[in-house]
Parts: structure tokens; C-alpha cells; sequence
């Protein structure tokens, strides 16, 4: 699974040009709005993470030496670890005389684009001496005014100004032209191709892996645009530059496996992993997962274990290897509440009535409180995203297997080969 780039050693440019001064310019009020929720997305700890003062955006700009030098700082200043992302949105002209593609600023005038447009070849140089190795060039361009015939025409299009708008070893991404009119649409405060890439941004993708791509967003903004009955943008990219990783999938903070059972599949032959059937016990996105194995039974409880908490246990009275870390912490004791009982002191939920409980506690009480305890010699963890990633790449399978059997099960050796064939 590709990783987000280093967020500290990122630069986002968001040029944004909402309002003209020549009537064959209309506004675009959305820009501004384009711009803001990019920014929002991109400073998002929890999205893309890039630092406040890393992420700049121009908004109606009209003076292009100011875009361009912006630009050049950024590139110039992204490290080969870190993403570079130049993002505009406003009107896109072809430059009549030689076919340039010029992005349209406050005082331009369409006959007349390289007078006071920025010419995106200042653009294409700066960005190309960048030495980020990650590069993403994102155009949300409409054409109004007086476009060339070249555009005027049925197959011209978004393919024209991405022909003119490559740059090696740079994702491209564009808006198609006609795609809607030089105003977002009635009632919606984006523009058409920029109102879905923030959705899939913002709101990210249930079935995808925890760091959306280039190419992922993509091909869920075109398939959204087409279902909408819009034109469809179009990308570019070489050397796998499509598969440069934007933002955390948004989506994914939303599943939660805290408190459930996965196994892992046949063909998974990592030690600590094959055929181990595993409770999540803890599951953040910023902090990783930790969990224990739950079918391996390796000694009986020693004789000095408390003769109060050794009634509690669930038989088989064993003690369970749930895994190679912090083995000589002591144990850990997942419980079973009965239903409709309070939780004792010192028991830390998990997942309905599931959780896990200090040794420390005092164990005369727990018969009313407690069904059943059983005792774990260690866990695994998992770093951020890591235990996502094991999901997605099927090395564990998720169940639909209860709570409950990580306490109460009575042949846990089995409980991989029954589970195996449920898992998905």
C-alpha cells in the first residue's frame, strides 16, 4: 500500500480566479468556494496534513508574475519526499497565435490572453525543476469568451488542453470544458468537477485501501460526473504518476474493528499470523490497532494464579498466546459481562459486553459482574493504517463472528477452520 507523502516536506499552490474584468469573462463565483474546501481538505490532519503555512492559495490574483514566482517558491521548496500539488480553477483560453494554453486571471482579455494571462508554460518549467517526486497538476478549466475554433469544436475538449498541459513525471488531472457552464450549478456551491473531487476527498471511499490515489479519485469523479450526465475530466500521468497517494481515505476512519473477530486467510504465512483467529482490542487511525490471538492455547494457568480469579475463568483454564509483544507484562484478561449488569472497576469496554480487566482488581465482587474471564499472554500491534492494509490485501479475513466467543469459546483450537470458511 502506497504511503501519504511526508506532510512537512509538502507545498499545495490553489490558484483560484473567480472574477474578470472583461464582459466576455463571466464571474465564477464557486472558485472562491473550490478553493477554501481544497485548502480544508489538503491542512486536514486527518486528510492530507500539510501544514498551514505550506498550503497557499491565490484567489482573483490578476498579477501573473506573482502566481508564477508562488508557484517556482513551492516547487523549489518541496522535498523529494514530499507532494507538490498545483491545483486552478477559473477560465482556461488557447493562445491564438501559437496554441499555448493560458490560464485566465482577473484583467484578462480572451483575444488577447498572454497580455495579462498566466501562461501555463511558466507553470510547466517551474513545477518540471521541482525535485518532488511526487507531482500533481489539477485543472478545473472552463472555456468561455472568444475560444479558437480548435475548442469551438465537437471533439475539442478536455484532451486539447491536456496535450497542452503535460509535464513529465507529473499526474494531471482536468475538468472537461463542457462539463457545465462558467457558473457552478444552480444551487450547488462547487463547480461541477471540483464539487465531486472534494466529495470523494473529503468524504473518502468505504471499499478502498486508507490512502486514496491520483487514479482512485479519479476514476470515482468520472464516474460520478458520467452518472450526472457531464463530460468526463481526463488524466494523464507517466511512470505510475497516477498512483501517487492525495489524502487518508476518509471512509476508512469510519470502519471500526474494535471488538472484532478476523481470521486469517489460507494463504497468509506470516508467523505470528497463520491461522490465527484475532479479537481487536483497540483500532485508531492515528495510533494503529493492537489485538490478541484467540485460538492458541499454550499452558495452564500456574498454581500461584489467585484461587479468586482462577474461578472466574472460562474453561479450558488456559492461558492463551495472543501474541509477541510485551509477553513479560503480565497477562491480559478479556471479560464477558452479564447482560444487564454494571461494569466493575477498572473494566474497560471494548465492544458490547466484552472488555478487558485489571488483575489488580479485587476479583470478590466479579461472580455478579462477570460471566467469564479468560487470560492472554501478550498481542499484536499494528501501526497506522497497517492493520487496514491487512484487511484490504486479504492476509485477514473479516467474520461475523461474536464478541462473545473470544471468552466463551470451549474448543479454540477449531475456531479457525470453522471461522475460515465465513470470513470475507
Amino acid at each position: 500500500m502506497a504511503e501519504l507523502a511526508e506532510p512537512r516536506l509538502s507545498r499545495v499552490v490553489l490558484i483560484g480566479n473567480g472574477r474578470y474584468s472583461h464582459p466576455d469573462l463571466e464571474d465564477v463565483p464557486a472558485v472562491l468556494r473550490n478553493v477554501t474546501g481544497l485548502r480544508g481538505v489538503f491542512t486536514d490532519p486527518e486528510l492530507g496534513g500539510v501544514p498551514a503555512d505550506h498550503c497557499v492559495a491565490l484567489v482573483d490574483e490578476a498579477d501573473d508574475a506573482v502566481v508564477a514566482r508562488t508557484v517556482r517558491e513551492a516547487a523549489a521548496e518541496t522535498h523529494p519526499d514530499g507532494l507538490l500539488l498545483v491545483y486552478y480553477a477559473g477560465h482556461g483560453l488557447i493562445d491564438p497565435f501559437d496554441g499555448s494554453l493560458v490560464l485566465a486571471l482577473a484583467d484578462t482579455d480572451p483575444s488577447t490572453p498572454y497580455e495579462a494571462g498566466l501562461r501555463y508554460e511558466l507553470l510547466r518549467r517551474a513545477i518540471a525543476g521541482s525535485p518532488a517526486r511526487r507531482r500533481v497538476v489539477i485543472l478545473d478549466c472552463c472555456y468561455a469568451g472568444r475560444a479558437t475554433a480548435e475548442l469551438a469544436g465537437e471533439t475539442a475538449g478536455t484532451t486539447t488542453v491536456a496535450d497542452r498541459a503535460e509535464i513529465d513525471q507529473t499526474c494531471l488531472l482536468v475538468s472537461a470544458p463542457r462539463n457545465r457552464t462558467a457558473k457552478a450549478l444552480p444551487g450547488e456551491p462547487y463547480t461541477a468537477f471540483t464539487g465531486e473531487l472534494l466529495r470523494v476527498l473529503r468524504g473518502g471511499l468505504p471499499d478502498q485501501p486508507a490512502v486514496l490515489d491520483v487514479r482512485t479519485v479519479w476514476l470515482e469523479v468520472r464516474r460520478a460526473l458520467a452518472a450526472r450526465g457531464f463530460e468526463l475530466p481526463d488524466i494523464r500521468a507517466g511512470n505510475a504518476g497516477d498512483g501517487v497517494p492525495l489524502v487518508r481515505n476518509a471512509a476508512r476512519g469510519q470502519r471500526d474493528f474494535v471488538g472484532k473477530v478476523l481470521v486469517a486467510s489460507a494463504a497468509t504465512t506470516e508467523r505470528d499470523l497463520h491461522q490465527a483467529v484475532v479479537l481487536v482490542l483497540r483500532h485508531e487511525r492515528a495510533r494503529g490497532a493492537i489485538g490478541v490471538r484467540i485460538n492458541k492455547p499454550v499452558w495452564r494457568v500456574p498454581v500461584d494464579f489467585p484461587e479468586g480469579w482462577r474461578r472466574l475463568l472460562k474453561e479450558p483454564a488456559l492461558v492463551f498466546d495472543g501474541g509477541p509483544l510485551n509477553t513479560a507484562e503480565g497477562y491480559i484478561a478479556a471479560a464477558l459481562q452479564w447482560p444487564g449488569r454494571d461494569a466493575p472497576v477498572r473494566f474497560q469496554r471494548v465492544r458490547d459486553r466484552l472488555g478487558v480487566i485489571a488483575l489488580s482488581t479485587d476479583p470478590a465482587p466479579l461472580p455478579t459482574l462477570l460471566s467469564s474471564v479468560r487470560l492472554f499472554s501478550g498481542y499484536l500491534g499494528w501501526g497506522p493504517d497497517q492493520l487496514e492494509a491487512d484487511i484490504d490485501e486479504g492476509v485477514l479475513l473479516r467474520t461475523d463472528a461474536p464478541t462473545s466467543i473470544a471468552v466463551q469459546s470451549e474448543r479454540p483450537e477449531e475456531l479457525w477452520t470453522s471461522l475460515h470458511q465465513r470470513g470475507a
